[in-house]
């Protein structure tokens, strides 16, 4: 082989070179309008998908954190709202005790002073009933003495 031969083996023909340029361009344009303008598509669409996904995760997110803090709030509110009633009730319980000891001594007072009346009246009423038996039995023995005096009299008058 001679050196020219080699050469043009080496060396392409320009219009194989032109016509497979060519083809390389229609090909990749073809490539471009049929499968990359169509996947690129899909692709934005399922993109814009997962962020619209990713958006309502986060505004869900932040909505259940401020349920939570509104749900939190409101067991605060409710603790110190049954503490409020649990020390009212405390308070209620601690007045009616007192209320109900108060009355207590007031009616044992009443009755204590309801007896003591009692008995002094009693006490009278006796000593009124004693003085009235000693009178009566005065008044008898005095008759007797006087009935006897009276006997006693008529003997001596008759005696004489």
């Amino acid at each position: 082989m001679n050196i020219p031969d080699i050469l043009e083996l080496l060396m392409p023909n320009i219009l194989t070179v032109a016509t497979q340029l060519l083809a390389t361009a229609i090909l990749f344009t073809l490539m471009y309008l049929l499968a990359w303008k169509p996947v690129k598509r899909i692709l934005d669409a399922r993109s814009e998908y997962e962020q619209s996904r990713l958006t309502d995760a986060d505004e869900l997110k932040e909505e259940s954190e401020m349920l939570n803090e509104k749900a939190n709030e409101y067991i605060e509110k409710a603790k110190i709202q049954a503490q409020e009633t649990i020390r009212k009730a405390q308070e209620e319980g601690l007045r009616l005790k007192n209320n109900l000891l108060e009355e207590g001594k007031q009616k044992s007072q009443q009755l204590v002073e309801e007896a003591q009346y009692n008995i002094t009246l009693q006490k009278n009423k006796m000593l009124e009933d004693m003085h009235q038996e000693i009178v009566n039995v005065a008044i008898t023995a005095a008759e007797k003495m006087l009935q006897e005096k009276l006997d006693s009299q008529s003997d001596i008058d008759s005696i004489e």
